[in-house]
């Protein structure tokens, strides 16, 4: 039966489900008796779906837990550093970019730092970028990192991932500045083609009135993203960490003053062009808009669903990549769904994700310096290898 149906298309089963359900309505009148020939339809069709739930039970893997964190005891954050020549770590730095490991085992789930088993990962930790040089003495008037304790999610202790860009260079002007929890990954073992992630966050209280709509680019701050990896340099033909392809979920302010859900999939992944004088550009670029405008390939906004600042919420993402139409990208917040794509979740050159920005503190919004009142917390995170409460049902 369910070899037939696998074949089947939605008008046959249509047909085959209406036969046996008027065997059924002709079994049920009071004018036939059950033992009729024309409750047959009804019996094939219970004995048929009984056999195919059973097997559908059977071939469906269950999902699997891959990784699993609280940021813990045992899980630390190493000293900053700038990257070298050959990623060499670089403790004396004047950048702006900047890094710190996430490292060691989680004593309460087990799992260790970084998760190389579930995702390939060769470096775990936080990508700190200033809006001008640093050092190690300047850096916390720019970008902060810290484990803490705190109260969860449930009123009960727990440990957090504090992150916090206190001087953006200004509203308006967040490209250049942010604090991402990333994970790095190589472009040579393959893509992450089916992940589910859940984590806790807590944004702000003062979220809508630190975003500025009256200011270009003032008035969104990101949620999560991931990005590809693997792109062709367009002088030396080498492969290097810029992609094609990227998705973000972000809440944007409109002059409303109403705080909204936005999620896109674009090439907004940090590659290359070369303009007609020859010089290589990082794109995309506003100010070379022409030469390597953001190609945003679609894009979803969410009005209904709340968006929660000042205490924890629960985020859930799903994506599944292909370049058809069984791509997806799902996220739900508090049990809430804010996108449910379907379509092509792949960039122009099919990349794999290399970089998986988790949680992130991004901002184009006013930054405060202010800890207390500033800053993005996490806990609570899970990777699975597809969705643990069913398909495209939330865990809430």
């Amino acid at each position: 039966m369910i070899g037939y149906l696998k074949r089947a298309t939605k008008k046959q089963n249509r047909y085959l489900v209406d036969y046996f359900f008027q065997g059924y309505r002709r079994a049920a009148s009071p004018a036939t008796k059950i033992g009729s020939i024309t409750a047959l339809p009804l019996l094939l069709f219970m004995g048929c779906i009984a056999g195919t739930f059973s097997e559908l039970a059977a071939a469906a893997p269950s999902p699997k837990l891959l990784f699993k964190s609280n940021f813990g005891y045992g899980v630390s954050l190493g000293k900053p550093y700038s990257r070298g020549t050959n990623g060499t770590p670089q403790y004396d730095f004047n950048a702006k970019g900047v890094y710190q490991n996430l490292t060691g085992k989680d004593v309460e789930t087990r799992y260790t730092w970084p998760p190389v088993a579930a995702l390939g990962a060769y470096f775990s930790g936080v990508q700190l970028i200033a809006p001008v040089p640093v050092t190690p003495s300047t850096l916390s008037q720019y970008n902060i990192a810290r484990i803490y304790g705190t109260y969860g999610p449930n009123g009960g202790q727990t440990t957090e991932l504090f992150l916090n860009t206190a001087n953006n260079g200004g509203v308006g002007n967040a490209a250049s500045a942010q604090t991402d929890f990333l994970i790095e990954r190589p472009w040579d073992i393959g893509d992450v083609t089916n992940l589910y992630t859940t984590f806790w966050v807590k944004f702000p209280a003062n979220l809508a009135s630190s975003l500025d709509p009256s200011v270009s680019s003032g008035n969104w701050k990101t949620l999560t993203e991931f990005k590809t990896g693997g792109a062709v340099d367009p002088v030396s033909g080498k492969q290097y960490g810029g992609g094609d392809y990227r998705i973000q979920v972000a809440v944007l302010k409109n002059k409303k003053e109403e705080l909204y859900w936005r999620t896109a999939g674009d090439d907004g992944a940090n590659w290359k062009t070369v303009d007609s004088a020859g010089k290589v550009i990082n794109c995309p670029q506003a100010v070379n808009a022409l030469v390597c405008p953001l190609n945003i390939y679609w894009k979803v906004e969410n009005h209904a669903v709340p968006v929660p600042v000042g205490r924890w919420a629960k985020v859930e993402v799903y994506w599944h990549r292909s370049s058809g139409e069984d791509g997806r990208y799902w996220a739900a917040v508090n049990g809430e769904v804010i996108v449910d794509y379907h379509g092509s979740t792949m960039g122009k050159f099919n990349l794999p994700i290399t970089r998986i920005f988790s949680t992130l503190d991004y901002s184009g919004g006013h930054s405060s310096g202010d800890q207390s009142s500033s800053g993005t917390h996490t806990t609570g995170l899970e990777y699975w290898d597809g969705f643990p409460c069913g398909d495209g049902v939330s865990c809430y």
